[in-house]
């Protein structure tokens, strides 16, 4: 039976390719990002399947009125993927005062404002809350404790909502490692980014998230999985 999904981060990597995954199982979709001529692209493939709308998760208003527009479009609301996400390298002594702002505002308030904004529908239809994390939601990393904490609060969330809220929602946490997607090249460290392109190229693709994002989405209603962990087999992290 089809869904009606939200997922924000949809115009490219992992967001991309879950809605490529989503839509070729007949789900419908609100797909939501910043770029909206990548949207767009995926509207012209997919059709009446996908529900484009421009978004900055980082405008709580916005979220509000994206979540209100897809369900009125759709008729309802089933499942939130809160996939939108920001990480930058460096060594903690020279972090940016901005950059550490954009991963707050992005992986937390971002992710709380549409679980805000969602979770009436949610409730209404029983359905799920799917948010991305991070190996990093339970390893501290070098050169990256910011995002690392920013992860972590994720999984907290997730956890909130799981012990809270079990008899009206679920909630899965995906946490991968390493993926090869546009996601390192927002690093501003020349250094560390030449280091860390080829690791994460080296990584698994968006479409094996892709893969566990639809296998937790169409779970037998009466289980939830809880976390999935997924690391590239020839890395350690």
């Amino acid at each position: 039976m089809s869904s009606v999904i939200f997922i924000t981060g949809a115009s490219s990597g992992i967001g991309k390719a879950a809605t490529e995954k989503l839509a070729s199982q007949g789900h419908r979709l609100i797909i939501t990002a910043r770029r909206k001529d990548k949207l767009d692209a995926l509207k012209a493939k997919w059709g009446d399947l996908v529900f484009p709308i421009a978004l900055d998760v980082k405008d709580s208003s916005a979220v509000k009125a994206a979540v209100d527009a897809g369900v009125a479009h759709f008729g309802g609301l089933d499942v939130l993927v809160n996939n939108a996400g920001m990480g930058y390298f460096d060594p903690f002594d020279n972090g940016s005062i901005e950059q550490w702002d954009n991963m707050i505002d992005t992986n937390i308030k971002g992710l709380l404002y549409c679980i805000h904004a969602a979770l009436p529908h949610l409730v209404e239809s029983k359905g799920q809350i799917v948010n991305l994390g991070s190996v990093a939601s339970h390893q501290v990393f070098a050169n990256s404790g910011v995002y690392c904490a920013t992860k972590h609060a994720v999984w907290a969330i997730s956890e909130s909502i799981r012990t809270e809220l079990a008899a009206k929602v679920r909630v899965t946490t995906i946490s991968p490692g390493a993926v090869n997607t546009e996601f390192v090249d927002q690093t501003t460290n020349a250094d560390l980014l030449k280091d860390y392109k080829p690791y994460f190229a080296a990584g698994m693709t968006a479409e094996h998230i892709a893969e566990q994002i639809a296998w937790s989405i169409n779970a037998p209603k009466d289980t939830v999985i809880t976390e999935i962990i997924i690391r590239p087999n020839k890395q350690p992290i």
